[in-house]
């Protein structure tokens, strides 16, 4: 139940981990990132404005500026320039999938001008945020972790790879 509200968040930097200017990992459950300026910050892991890394249930993303953040590591792959939400790396011994990511509500934000220099996703990066929960409820999509990036304005976000929204084992996804 984090809240994080009527911020500005602004030249930071995360040299490990995810999330230049907020970083959500796992059990985060209900948090509420909203009405925030997240302007300037870096990463050299996902997420250079937001990053969200493992299960955290009902995670909501709403009427923020989130502008000109950035993440970028020479070496490694690393996505979402503006929002990274994913959750963790699948573990060998549990069939190959991952915990997923939980649900995400990204609702009334502007996400511009964010840079994914060397990987997917200029504004949104979508990771593992399937698997287990797609597992233990196959022929029943309503038990899957959705994510809905609902009324959004998404403009002039750059990717080194690939798209503006990038999604990869994100069975659930509206974006509207």
């Amino acid at each position: 139940h984090i809240r994080i509200r009527y911020n500005h968040i602004s030249d930071n930097t995360a040299l490990g981990g995810t999330g230049g200017g907020i970083a959500l990992y796992t059990g985060s459950d209900n948090y509420e990132v909203t009405d925030n300026a997240i302007c300037g910050n870096f990463s050299i892991g996902n997420g250079g404005g937001i990053g969200h890394q493992g299960l955290s249930l009902n995670g909501l993303i709403a009427d923020n500026k989130i502008v000109f953040n950035q993440c970028f590591n020479q070496g490694l792959t690393v996505s979402g320039g503006g929002i990274s939400i994913g959750g963790e790396v699948p573990l060998i011994g549990m069939n190959g999938l991952t915990p997923g990511s939980g649900a995400v509500l990204v609702l009334d934000n502007l996400i511009q001008g964010n840079n994914a220099a060397a990987g997917d996703g200029g504004a949104i990066r979508l990771q593992y945020v399937n698997g287990q929960d797609v597992g233990r409820s196959r022929n029943q999509p309503a038990g899957w972790y959705a994510i809905n990036i609902f009324n959004n304005m998404i403009v002039n976000n750059v990717a080194g790879l690939a798209g503006a929204i990038s999604l990869q084992d994100a069975a659930r996804v509206n974006i509207i």
